[in-house]
């Protein structure tokens, strides 16, 4: 799975991503940048985390930029529209908006607009930093995890206890991992929602 995973990012794209954005970074997620900016594999190829693309920096802003145009151009009739099958778990933790300037996608679906990420601008009842599911077809957003470091102590964990299998390889030899109990984001909601933030 290695070798898959790109270098550290650089700081000056760090530093563009957060003037982009309009936010600084939580530490924990440009830590994890400075240790590997995302995976290089294209991405109908799948992904090397339980089948989702871990994206760096540059993909996570383009991702971004996608969802500010759309909101810039959607009207707020329309808008609303889209948001008001909005539901949060727990109740208020996350804003019941259908996108949110200060959802930072991290995980992505392979060529779809479903993400795992960093909520920046949470609900009443939320926490700044926790991670959601979020995108076109997430209008269920769970808090998954307090933090982007325990979901990712989660998923290790998972692969410990051999919950992941070999779904598919790349043509390079990459494999992809998926989770035996399903769609990846599907299965974390499912678990948060039972159990609680997972870590």
């Amino acid at each position: 799975m290695a070798g898959a995973l790109r270098g550290p990012a650089a700081d000056a794209e760090l530093g563009r991503y957060e003037e982009a954005v309009g936010v600084e970074l939580p530490g924990e997620l440009r830590e994890l940048w400075k240790v590997h900016d995302g995976e290089s594999g294209a991405e109908p190829s799948g992904g090397t985390i339980g089948g989702l693309l871990f994206l760096g920096v540059e993909r996570s802003l383009k991702q971004w930029m996608m969802w500010s145009s759309l909101r810039a151009e959607t009207g707020d009739a329309e808008m609303r529209e889209l948001s008001s099958c909005s539901e949060s778990f727990p109740p208020g933790a996350v804003q019941l908006e259908y996108s949110v300037a200060g959802w930072l996608s991290v995980l992505k679906v392979s060529m779809d607009a479903n993400y795992i990420g960093l909520d920046l601008a949470p609900g009443p009842g939320g926490v700044r930093g926790q991670v959601i599911n979020f995108g076109r077809d997430e209008d269920r957003k769970v808090v998954i995890a307090r933090s982007m470091t325990d979901l990712l102590g989660f998923i290790a964990s998972e692969a410990d206890r051999g919950e992941f299998v070999v779904s598919s390889v790349q043509p390079g030899g990459q494999p992809i991992l998926a989770h035996r109990r399903g769609h990846l984001i599907s299965v974390l909601c499912e678990l948060a929602e039972s159990r609680g933030p997972l870590g």
